[in-house]
């Protein structure tokens, strides 16, 4: 099973959130969703790990639900990924 992980920036991507929803329902991946800079006030709903950046976040003063990951942890996301995508 390949690993996906998809890294948002921007909260006006709702081609990305579409093209994230059909690679969960329609493939056997393990898809990741980080959240950075103005995407960490997102609240996707979508059948994946969701992550966000907590500088980020607090920074912009966002509670988020999702787990907050540093930049070491965003790193790791990135490495034990077999590919990333940047939105």
């Amino acid at each position: 099973m390949s690993r996906i992980l998809h890294i948002l920036k921007e909260t006006n991507q709702p081609e990305a959130l579409t093209i994230i929803a059909k690679q969960a329902k329609g493939s056997g991946q393990d898809l990741s969703i980080l959240l950075i800079q103005e995407a960490v006030r997102l609240q996707p709903d979508l059948p994946a790990k969701i992550y966000v950046l907590e500088d980020d976040a607090r920074l912009r003063g966002v509670a988020s639900r999702f787990e907050a990951v540093n930049y070491s942890g965003m790193l790791d996301l990135i490495l034990s990924s077999d590919s990333v995508v940047t939105w």
